[in-house]
């Protein structure tokens, strides 16, 4: 069978939209004893992130569209943008990322500190990509963040 121009057409808009792409869920949480008030207010602002996380260097808030954003800088200099979505005072903000330069598309996580038995910090993402190490990069991502808030966490 010979493609048609309506066949090719039709085939490189699936490709372009991303439709061949998969969807990712993420989620990992920390157990922390300490009261979950105390938490929030060393890593619960949205700029604080270079404060506790270790591949992040620098964080700049700036309002867009009456949203709060920040521009991420990597330790390896790389620039991440992310606009809050929503807050929840001293519990959770969620965010998205409007500019990176990870393969990946609608990525919207949520940053949380519940008390239950002191504080569970929650970092949650949906993503997809066309790349299936971006999974493994964001589950990486999210651990050694949480990993340097227990290992600082109560630390003077």
């Amino acid at each position: 069978m010979k493609p048609t121009a309506m066949m090719i057409a039709t085939f490189a808009g699936f490709l372009a939209t991303g439709a061949g792409a998969a969807n990712y869920q993420v989620q990992r949480t920390l157990q922390l004893p300490f009261p979950s008030t105390e938490v929030w207010h060393l890593i619960g602002d949205f700029c604080d992130i270079d404060d506790w996380h270790p591949d992040i260097s620098g964080c700049a808030l700036k309002a867009v569209e009456g949203r709060l954003e920040r521009i991420l800088t990597t330790t390896e200099g790389a620039a991440i943008v992310e606009q809050r979505i929503a807050v929840e005072s001293g519990l959770s903000y969620t965010y998205k990322i409007s500019a990176s330069p990870l393969p990946i598309e609608g990525f919207t996580a949520t940053f949380s500190i519940e008390p239950i038995d002191g504080a569970r910090v929650t970092w949650s993402a949906r993503f997809s990509s066309d790349d299936p190490s971006m999974e493994a990069a964001i589950i990486e991502l999210f651990e050694t963040g949480l990993a340097a808030i227990e290992s600082n966490i109560g630390v003077e």
